[in-house]
């Protein structure tokens, strides 16, 4: 018999994300409903789950891999993310009840969108059948079929839930910008730079995983030379929709790794993010209110930097801490529900895909309680 998901009430989602940044699994319990708006995807729970040393090597050295390496490290790590899972879920149930779903991220293997495609790690199926619950992955595919580059994957989350904002800003591995127009129906959304992979590589030099709250950088200064070469990177003039992946991010590494003292590499770092943060703005011509999330929202002297290169009308905004970790998580919650009832999960405006997408693959045996409503925005 298939899984019930109800149509009378919240749909309790988890969701996951493993992003490039490779420091940890985001699991973001969620309570999803018709409408939009911040009530129609209420955050219950979230905890982020660390990675070991070892995992980070292994998840940041997946492109020198094999296939069938890539497949073994596959089944270890889903059974990672299963147990993970299952310690979160054991915690919450009591309170919150046991989900509904599981909207899985997996972990990005390879993005190559015009190339050989798109392929993230992570065997739902086998996790579907070990937690008994009914999971959607696989989001970036349909996308890319369609012509799309299969990311950015949150602006249409950010859309509908976040849509009092001009515009949000996530700082992961990669920084990505979505443009909220008002009275516009087309949002545009891109991968504006590196972020955290070029900032936790540089705090490396110094013994460190990352630079906590960007003290290091606070006491760098910017190396002028790197900053006009990182400037000069030809990604920047490319207008979107346009995707990154962090083999793109070499050029960045080069440029920062010349630079002899880490502290200025960081400084310089901080500076490069935030002018591309400006860059990207500019491109509106409806500014306001800027949500910053992710990783980086936690870097003071990114933060700053930001702050002080906004243009003008624009100011921002770092919601509560569960937001800030929790919302890329909780977008693949979100996500998993939309795929669940045939909606849209990618935008053509914001991917260049020939079309609106419904994205992502199920896996086990589920069903609606009640009839689906139309698939529309």
């Amino acid at each position: 018999m298939p899984t019930l998901i109800p149509m009378d009430r919240p749909t309790l989602v988890l969701g996951t994300m493993s992003g490039t940044s490779c420091d940890g699994l985001d699991l973001a319990l969620c309570a999803i409903s018709e409408g939009g708006g911040p009530e129609s995807c209420t955050l219950l729970a979230f905890t982020a789950v660390p990675y070991t040393e070892e995992w980070s090597l292994r998840l940041r050295g997946l492109a020198e891999q094999t296939a069938e390496q890539v497949r073994e490290m596959e089944s270890q790590w889903t059974q990672w993310v299963a147990a993970a899972i299952g310690a979160a879920m054991e915690g919450w149930m009591t309170e919150f009840g046991t989900p509904d779903l599981v909207g899985f991220s997996g972990h990005t293997w390879y993005h190559e969108p015009g190339g050989r495609g798109t392929a993230a790690i992570g065997d739902a199926a086998w996790l579907s059948g070990e937690l008994g619950l009914p999971v959607v992955a696989d989001y970036r595919s349909a996308d890319v079929a369609a012509g799309g580059q299969g990311a950015p994957l949150v602006p249409l989350f950010d859309a509908e839930v976040f849509g009092r904002h001009a515009a949000c800003l996530n700082l992961g591995g990669i920084a990505n910008i979505t443009l909220l127009p008002p009275g516009v129906p087309d949002v545009v959304a891109w991968d504006v730079a590196g972020c955290n992979l070029l900032l936790n590589r540089q705090a490396q030099r110094l013994g460190l995983r990352f630079d906590k709250g960007g003290a290091c950088a606070r006491m760098g200064e910017v190396d002028s030379g790197a900053l006009a070469r990182m400037l000069a990177w030809p990604y920047l003039e490319m207008p979107p929709p346009k995707s990154l992946a962090a083999e793109d991010l070499a050029p960045l590494h080069s440029a920062l790794d010349a630079v002899p003292r880490p502290e200025d590499a960081l400084a310089t770092g901080v500076a490069w993010i935030a002018a591309a943060v400006s860059a990207g703005l500019a491109r509106s011509q409806h500014p306001g209110s800027l949500l910053v999330t992710g990783g980086g929202a936690m870097n003071d002297a990114l933060t700053a930097a930001i702050a002080d290169h906004l243009p003008e009308g624009w100011c921002h905004e770092v919601p509560l801490a569960e937001w800030v970790d929790g919302k890329e998580a909780a977008a693949f919650a979100w996500l998993a529900w939309r795929t669940m009832r045939g909606l849209t999960t990618s935008l053509a405006s914001v991917t260049g895909a020939s079309s609106d997408v419904c994205g992502g693959v199920r896996f086990g045996n589920f069903a609606p309680s009640g009839n689906e409503p139309d698939s529309a925005r």
